[in-house]
């Protein structure tokens, strides 16, 4: 019996969980190029155009040489890190340089963050839907995660009190996507940040806030970040430059206390050593011109005109059929409600043949249903390739529907 049960646990321990998301984009990359893809939440191909990506690198190169192609400081370029925390205050979070982490990409951070904070078995709060890529990061490091539903203000915090007063759990971590959350688009209100942060603190436990699409805000004011807030409560912070520069350079942050940093460097040195030095470089010319506040306002410009396209066109094709979505103030997202008993994975099937796709929403759970929905991202098509992939997705609806 004990060695049947030692066979058992290392097949647990070596199940490894992956993201549909990501499966999505390859089996749209496999369709025609005439598909037509809400399902990729990455920036669009003409806001890549606007950085001017081959001259930055041009410059780093022929300035920098060899340098700027060989290995770097584990915990990032300095500069870049003095850069990231300036940016940082500014937005109310008290970080020193020495306190950042420059990562591969936020998805690295989430990593680092469960490697240095979780053991096999502690709870973790997570949002539902929620950010599939860090459920998976969650149950390849051994975490028990509860899934807390998500509506128009962001994380159910009184829910997530009942639920583990009632379980009887104690969580070691909560995980959210403040803002224009992935996959619904919805942002935690100003109380519920408070409420997280005190539910937090009577168990004594972290808050991971992960907020790559902050800066897209088309409508609203700015709500001030959890880690901008005074509380016993220990808050990671985590960032990327992928929503709003260049994805290709796998460059994102972490801002936590210096032994958490230290820690995480540690960790870090054994996957990848350090963060590519050119991207990184990369970055800090584009900081260093001056472009950024400029270019994420041109952003904004973009993405809120798609946004509307997209909210206009559901509304033209799908008003009386029972479809519902959400009305998001920011982000790359909406959240799509089919008829009930539809499957957005038997939807997503037939809209392939029709020439368009979307990541259904059982992909954003682990035990929670969310068959019925799925996510819409406007972020890659133009303005016209909205409109028509939003009559193909009627097409197939009404295949499906009949």
């Amino acid at each position: 019996m004990a060695t049947q049960l030692a066979v058992g646990e290392r097949e647990r321990l070596n199940e490894v969980f992956g993201s549909f998301i990501d499966e999505t984009i390859g089996i749209v990359a496999r369709q025609t190029r005439d598909t037509v893809s809400f399902a990729v939440g990455s920036p669009a191909r003409e806001a890549l155009e606007l950085v001017g990506a081959d001259d930055l690198a041009a410059t780093v190169i022929r300035r920098e040489g060899a340098s700027a192609l060989g290995y770097t400081m584990t915990e990032g370029e300095p500069e870049l890190r003095a850069a990231i925390s300036a940016d940082a205050r500014a937005r109310g979070i008290d970080a020193d340089p020495e306190e950042v982490l420059v990562s591969a990409g936020a998805l690295q951070a989430i990593d680092l963050a469960c490697r240095v904070y979780l053991r096999p078995g502690d709870v973790v709060v997570a949002e539902s839907p929620a950010f599939a890529n860090a459920l998976s990061a969650f149950r390849n490091h051994g975490a028990h995660v509860v899934e807390v539903a998500v509506d128009g203000e962001g994380l159910d915090v009184a829910e997530a009190a009942r639920v583990l007063r009632r379980d009887g759990l104690t969580p070691r971590m909560f995980f959210v996507v403040p803002n224009f959350q992935n996959p619904t688009g919805e942002t935690l209100s100003d109380h519920r940040r408070s409420a997280l942060l005190a539910l937090a603190a009577t168990y004594g436990a972290l808050v991971i806030e992960d907020d790559p699409y902050g800066l897209l805000r088309y409508r609203g004011k700015d709500i001030a970040p959890l880690a901008a807030r005074d509380s016993a409560v220990e808050v990671v912070s985590i960032g990327s430059f992928s929503k709003t520069f260049l994805p290709g350079l796998r460059v994102g942050w972490v801002i936590a206390g210096r032994d958490t940093i230290g820690r995480m460097a540690a960790a870090k040195q054994t996957m990848d050593s350090s963060t590519g030095t050119l991207g990184q470089r990369i970055v800090l010319e584009f900081e260093r011109r001056g472009g950024s506040a400029a270019h994420v306002a041109k952003l904004r410009d973009m993405y809120h005109a798609k946004q509307e396209r997209g909210r206009a066109a559901l509304e033209r094709e799908f008003a009386g059929t029972g479809v519902r979505w959400n009305d998001p103030d920011g982000g790359f997202y909406f959240w799509v409600r089919l008829p009930q008993g539809m499957s957005a994975r038997r939807l997503l099937d037939v809209a392939l043949e029709e020439g368009v796709a979307f990541v259904p929403g059982d992909a954003f759970a682990i035990a929670r249903d969310h068959s019925d929905a799925l996510r819409f991202s406007i972020s890659g098509p133009t303005l016209d390739r909205i409109d028509e992939g939003v009559r193909r997705l009627r097409r197939a609806f009404d295949r499906v529907a009949s």
